[in-house]
């Protein structure tokens, strides 16, 4: 009902241009996303990396905590998943293989129950193009919707009503226009840490990137590929 509405809006506010998001960024609720496709089909979903990452530290502490904490081997492999939405993801699988095969030889029995909970949830149930970030490192999170969340929350001491959240939001209309000229500016609040972090991934991704040209030029075979990719997890342990 939301994105019906906001849809009716904007078009009746652009004299009846179609108006269509280019990138909805969201948690893993696919009751939203899905609703945002039917109003909105053209538009890009993009899942937040911090909820993909939350979810697998979740189930980490509960499935395998004692043997990610005390095994660095596992502990590398655990933080080799959690870095997977910034690499190719041609070679994700490939990799998810690699780590499974190898949990399997070492007998690491905990963690093998957290591999098939992520294989059976992120590699399966989603698609993986939806939470994967290798073409577009700029905005990672759904920080900005969380920030609106939250200043709503501090608005409405209890859960508000449909209408009465749209007459809260007509009256703040001529904040958010005068915010939104500030964002088309390039005037956003965002922490210097946050911007040099994303910088940093997206500054190692495009080196691998680069690594990886190279090697489809000089006909490589494809393990060492993967192979580069598994590097460069291990780089992003550095960096997340």
């Amino acid at each position: 009902m939301l994105f019906e509405k906001l849809k009716k809006n904007a078009n009746t506010c652009n004299n009846n241009i179609r108006i269509e998001p280019k990138n909805l960024h969201c948690d893993f609720e696919r009751a939203i996303s899905k609703a945002a496709k039917t109003i909105f089909p053209n538009t890009n979903i993009k899942y937040c990396i911090w909820h993909y990452k939350k979810s697998l530290e979740i189930k980490k502490n509960k499935l395998c905590y004692n043997e990610v904490k005390n095994n660095n081997n596992i502990f590398i492999y655990y933080k080799a998943i959690s870095n997977l939405p910034f690499i190719n993801p041609e070679y994700i699988f490939d990799i998810y293989v690699i780590i499974k095969i190898k949990s399997i030889k070492n007998n690491y029995c905990q963690f093998l129950k957290f591999l098939e909970y992520f294989y059976k949830t992120y590699l399966i149930d989603y698609d993986m193009k939806i939470w994967n970030y290798y073409n577009n490192i700029e905005h990672i999170t759904n920080n900005a919707s969380e920030s609106l969340n939250n200043y709503l929350n501090n608005l409405f001491p209890t859960k508000p009503s449909f209408y009465e959240l749209i007459d809260k939001l007509n009256e703040l209309e001529h904040l958010s226009y005068y915010d939104y000229q500030r964002k088309i500016r390039g005037i956003w609040k965002i922490k210097k840490r946050a911007i040099n972090k994303a910088n940093e991934i997206s500054v190692l991704i495009e080196r691998f990137k680069s690594i990886e040209a190279k090697l489809i030029d000089a006909k490589c075979d494809r393990n060492k590929i993967i192979n580069l990719w598994f590097d460069c997890l291990t780089n992003l342990n550095n960096i997340i």
